[in-house]
């Protein structure tokens, strides 16, 4: 694929942020924008850091706290780089937008999911194939009168940003991870409530039946329909994803990701070498896909130059026969080798808790890093240069 520039296709940032920025008012602006990804930049204009919806989701902080406190450390894309080496990175890292930055991490614009879409779109570049063969299935969903903390913590678990709400096996509407942050963060604020709000406090809100803070009516695709026709969907109304329906029944959920993963394969990937023990199909298929989130997430966090992961399954003795599994990860980034290890009676399980305490590790060394930094700061005076 002879691909543009990234400094062709990129658009100006809308929403920046400060880290000692109170995250009340980004939200607010990145409601109003409808903004997923925000660059964090320093008072130099460098790119420090990065909030979105996922962050925000996942970590949980008060309304009154700075952005420092929530944002992710940078991820980026070179101005300098083709469409080609963006998408790659799109797909490894996850994420519905990639700061651009200049060669001195100075930011200079953002580089989304859906000009992405638009310029495969428009240079006829999507494989011509069923969505049925493109979308990801089975669609993980969620009934109706189920909680918005289970929601909330589904999109965590699986790394997803929406979910089909379902009502009697019918789809009912759609809850976005937006929807979700969106009343958390505004349920401590006064405000006039308008017909069908839920209202209350933090609670209030993850205690409330999950429809009533989905969307109605959703915007779906048919699984007959092919992937041209499906990106001007998505185009046409603004969404990254949608339901894809068979009849009456919920069948995949297609989004911006799987359409780019269809078009390229990744420019830069992760090298991974996982040994997975004797599970079935099924089994196999969650681990692949736990670790797929896993992996982004730690790739927006450090730079994955190596990842090992070793799965092995063994009996546990005595009357009643179970097995057991182990897990072992190995990461190396520029700096450091991690290496964990977990056991639990569930593949799936082990696997998580593995990750989670492998990205804690990471975490600690993060800050550990920051602090050292600014005692050094500290220690030396203010800084002089630029």
């Amino acid at each position: 694929m002879s691909a543009p520039l990234v400094n062709e296709l990129m658009n100006n940032a809308i929403v920046i942020a400060k880290p000692k920025d109170i995250i009340s008012k980004v939200i607010s602006d990145m409601r109003d924008h409808r903004v997923w990804v925000v660059p964090v930049i320093n008072d130099n204009g460098k790119l420090v850091g990065v909030l979105s919806y996922r962050e925000l989701l996942e970590r949980r902080v008060s309304l009154r706290s700075k952005v420092s406190s929530a944002m992710s450390p940078p991820y980026s894309i070179s101005q300098d780089s083709d469409l080609t080496r963006a998408m790659g990175k799109i797909l490894i890292l996850r994420v519905r937008a990639l700061p651009v930055v200049d060669s001195s991490m100075n930011l200079v614009g953002i580089l989304t999911r859906e000009k992405v879409l638009r310029y495969l779109l428009d240079s006829r570049l999507l494989p011509r194939v069923n969505i049925s063969s493109v979308m990801s299935k089975p669609a993980i969903t969620i009934e109706a009168d189920e909680a918005v903390a289970r929601a909330k913590w589904l999109m965590i678990r699986h790394g997803i940003t929406r979910l089909p709400v379902l009502e009697s096996s019918k789809l009912y509407g759609i809850v976005s991870m937006r929807d979700i942050v969106e009343r958390l963060y505004y349920a401590s604020i006064p405000r006039r409530s308008r017909r069908g709000d839920v209202v209350g406090t933090e609670d209030d809100i993850l205690a409330a039946p999950v429809k009533a803070v989905a969307t109605t009516p959703v915007i779906t695709i048919s699984d007959n329909n092919d992937i041209y026709t499906a990106v001007n969907v998505m185009l046409d109304n603004g969404i990254s994803g949608m339901p894809v329906i068979s009849g009456d029944s919920v069948v995949g959920v297609l989004s911006s990701y799987d359409v780019i993963k269809t078009a390229i394969k990744p420019y830069e990937e992760i090298p991974i070498e996982a040994k997975l023990a004797d599970v079935d199909e099924n089994t196999k298929s969650l681990i692949e896909k736990v670790i797929t989130n896993y992996v982004a997430k730690i790739n927006r966090m450090t730079n994955v130059i190596d990842l090992k992961i070793n799965i092995k399954k063994y009996e546990k003795g005595g009357e009643e026969k179970r097995s057991k599994f182990s897990v072992h990860i190995m990461l190396k980034d520029n700096v450091n080798v991690y290496a964990v290890n977990e056991v639990d009676w569930d593949p799936v399980n082990a696997v998580r808790y593995a990750f989670e305490t492998l990205i804690r590790r990471i975490e600690r060394e993060i800050n550990r890093v920051r602090d050292t930094r600014r005692r050094g700061k500290m220690r030396g005076g203010p800084p002089t240069g630029e």
